[in-house]
């Protein structure tokens, strides 16, 4: 999961960089569905919340494009016939979606606009130079919360190596081989175990 502290400057900084654009997200997709990670105004976590609702949109069309996927109005657009009067609804005219070159080729920038017709070219040029430095965020985001979560699982799983010692009195080496047999013989993972021990104090020693 991206750091949340990173997103929210860049998503802005997007917005900014971006001509005409008046609502910015960035939006993920993982073995769970699509999700919005930042957005520079709530607008913007609607209109992609209703693209997942109805599972249509530019944000689906854009992951397998190579190229922006992009209507400049979408009054009068048949492309997507459940999205885009709810967008015009809520006052949106114009989308822009652009992959963002990540990794798993999983992310996808938005940009929405309240007018119809005012994407040109050098909105397209400044959509695709943004997504790409968007990209590069995202892997330093990815980065920084690996290292948290590795952190974290290190610290849960120390506190009930400790937990284990003094209940059993035995020495940290030992402790940590009782606590991987106990995590394969309950099939789970050492992490959510170490959690589970942190929270409740117990030990369920194997037979």
């Amino acid at each position: 999961m991206p750091d949340h502290t990173i997103l929210p400057a860049a998503v802005a900084a997007a917005a900014a960089g971006i001509p005409t654009a008046d609502f910015v997200s960035i939006a993920l997709v993982d073995d769970v569905g699509p999700w919005t990670v930042a957005v520079a105004h709530p607008l913007a976590r609607r209109l992609d919340g209703l693209q997942y609702m109805l599972s249509e949109g530019p944000i689906f069309d854009a992951l397998s494009a190579d190229e922006p996927v992009t209507c400049t109005d979408l009054d009068a657009s048949a492309v997507w016939p459940e999205f885009a009067p709810r967008a015009v609804l809520n006052g949106v005219h114009a989308i822009m979606s652009v992959r963002l070159p990540t990794e798993r080729g999983d992310g996808v920038l938005n940009v929405y606009c309240s007018r119809p017709g005012e994407f040109g070219a050098g909105t397209r040029s400044a959509a695709i130079a943004v997504a790409a430095e968007l990209a590069v965020t995202l892997g330093s985001a990815r980065r920084i919360a690996n290292l948290t979560t590795a952190l974290q699982s290190r610290d849960l799983i120390g506190q009930a190596k400790g937990i284990a010692m003094e209940r059993y009195k035995i020495s940290s080496d030992a402790a940590f081989a009782l606590l991987s047999r106990i995590s394969q013989e309950r099939n789970v993972k050492l992490r959510d175990l170490a959690a589970e021990i942190t929270t409740t104090g117990l030990i369920e020693r194997p037979g």
